[in-house]
């Protein structure tokens, strides 16, 4: 998997175990098959990389409701020619009926384009029909932390840029910067310190509502009197 590519939108797996499909459960796109096969034509290499990532894309959020997927392509005109080529694409649901569309085009990757368009939507309708008649639970699948991002060590306190970064914003929070080392100036902290102390402005707004509201305003005339 490419590194901070979401696990819902990475290509589907070119072949599965029977014995891991048999034991793994709801699986993420990686450990979910996909299938592709042909009669009478020829699929390129490129193809079949860009069928596991584009449905990736579009079907990997709906991965632990899918079990496998089949995308079929026919030359259905043989040597007549004309709008020839069909493919056919089929995802293999879990406690839900198999859904299936066909498109038909002039070249193979027209097709799919056109397929791959229309299964999403009608996996995305069965599984939002089943919801709402409640037939369907909740998926309890744990998503994978990302891979970590690998960042350049800090040059120390010389090449801080807390220093410079101070101004930003200052007046308005108790500001605690962090340093960093990046040409990128540093933000303020996140962290459970100083700096999560709330800005006072909202309190101040809130007060003066109370303060200016027709009870507040009673209040203040009746201590006058």
């Amino acid at each position: 998997m490419a590194q901070g590519r979401s696990i819902k939108r990475s290509p589907f797996a070119a072949t599965i175990a029977r014995a891991d499909r048999r034991t793994s459960g709801r699986t993420w796109a990686p450990s979910t098959p996909l299938a592709v096969r042909t009669s009478g034509l020829t699929v390129e290499p490129a193809l079949r990389q860009r069928i596991h990532e584009r449905l990736g894309r579009r079907l990997g959020k709906f991965a632990p409701r899918i079990e496998r997927i089949s995308v079929r392509f026919d030359d259905v005109n043989g040597p007549r020619g004309g709008v020839d080529v069909a493919c056919r694409i089929k995802a293999v649901m879990s406690a839900l009926p198999s859904v299936v569309v066909t498109e038909l085009a002039h070249e193979p990757v027209e097709a799919f384009d056109r397929a791959g368009r229309r299964i999403e939507r009608v996996v995305r309708g069965a599984i939002g029909r089943a919801r709402g008649r409640r037939h369907l639970g909740p998926v309890t699948l744990e998503v994978p932390p990302a891979a970590p991002t690998r960042r350049a060590p800090a040059a120390g306190p010389a090449a801080s840029t807390a220093t410079r970064n101070r101004k930003r914003r200052a007046p308005k929070a108790t500001v605690a910067l962090e340093g960093s080392a990046r040409s990128r100036p540093s933000r303020k902290s996140t962290r459970g310190s100083a700096n999560r102390a709330k800005h006072g402005n909202k309190l101040a707004r809130r007060e003066q509502r109370r303060l200016s509201s027709p009870k507040g305003r009673r209040a203040r005339a009746g201590k006058k009197r």
